[in-house]
């Protein structure tokens, strides 16, 4: 392959390579109703140095409310320097969920949500909008890549319909230069099940959801009802998550979540090798599925019950052409 031909790969010859924004979610809020996410620090370091290995302008931060995941996710992507860099690179850790909105012209819909540290949540699909070439032109042609370390699951995965609550989640409906006050959403589910931190499995990994009813409960009201919910992937964008919809994500509590453990040593091996600037990204991605795949989970007696609702990670993508990390500026 040459890999200095542009109409076959993204052009990685730019000023700079780009900024990565790690945003891990460890510590919750005691009145957010979520758990804690034990392991998360090691994925924070790792990421933080496996992108700056990579050129990346690394920017991380640490236990964000709703608010400031969107504020912080709007900064960056209006800032000036994506005019000057290869891509950008997004990775999100926290707890996730996919909830059925009632919105306020009473049409139902099923979103996937990133939570805040204070229980407050945004739209996936909000965070990747932020990015396309109509919000950040600096960007447009450019890859842009998404890894979310959080749950897929909703109430028809695991439980059956509750009586609902009033949730809080931050939305974008404008280009920048304005942003929506929060609105008032009303979820007809809502998931009352934790294995994360009541029930801790043989081996410390655990599905990475919140807090735990008892398994009877669980049993008695479960509904298998599979409805696939997808996250919009604009053009010259790969969204990968930690799951496919419908099923828990799984963390270590020592080492950390498995998608970005394997995301991590795959792309490790491909620098230490010399092999990751002629090794095309996906393929490099489709390591990090195969590795997962390897990963041994141990439930518990109490968290076997819920063994059938979780999955390892997949990723989908509109990228137009190869993805090769052409060297810049590897430490």
């Amino acid at each position: 392959m040459d890999v200095s031909n542009k109409g076959f790969s993204y052009d990685f010859n730019n000023e700079r390579r780009g900024i990565a924004l790690l945003i891990h979610n460890e510590v919750f809020d005691k009145f957010s109703g979520y758990k804690d996410r034990p392991g998360d620090s090691g994925d924070f370091i790792r990421m933080q140095e496996i992108f700056t290995k990579l050129g990346f302008e690394v920017d991380a931060k640490r236990n964000l409310t709703g608010r400031k995941i969107f504020d912080t996710i709007q900064t960056v992507s209006q800032s000036k320097s994506h005019e000057k860099s290869d891509c950008f690179v997004c990775v999100i850790a926290s707890h996730g969920e996919e909830m059925q909105i009632e919105t306020k012209n009473n049409v139902i819909i099923k979103e996937h949500v990133i939570v805040g540290t204070d229980g407050q949540c945004v739209k996936t699909r909000d965070i990747v909008e932020m990015f396309n070439e109509d919000y950040c032109e600096g960007l447009k042609d450019k890859p842009k890549f998404f890894f979310i370390q959080a749950c897929r699951t909703s109430n028809t995965t695991v439980l059956g319909m509750d009586s609902g609550h009033i949730l809080t989640i931050t939305e974008r409906k404008q280009p920048p230069g304005g942003v929506d006050d929060d609105e008032e959403m009303h979820v007809d589910s809502k998931i009352t099940d934790n294995v994360d931190a009541n029930y801790i499995s043989t081996n410390k990994d655990n599905l990475d959801t919140r807090h735990m009813s008892t398994a009877d409960t669980y049993l008695s009201r479960r509904q298998l009802v599979h409805q696939v919910t997808d996250v919009e992937c604009p053009e010259d964008t790969l969204l990968m998550f930690a799951s496919l919809s419908n099923n828990f994500a799984v963390r270590n509590s020592s080492s950390g979540g498995w998608l970005l453990t394997s995301l991590y040593s795959q792309i490790k091996e491909h620098i230490e090798t010399g092999k990751i600037g002629s090794t095309e990204f996906t393929q490099i991605l489709n390591g990090a599925l195969k590795e997962m795949t390897t990963k041994n989970f141990k439930p518990s007696d109490t968290t076997s019950r819920l063994y059938g609702a979780f999955s390892p990670g997949c990723f989908t993508h509109c990228l137009s052409r190869d993805v090769l990390f052409l060297e810049k500026q590897y430490r």
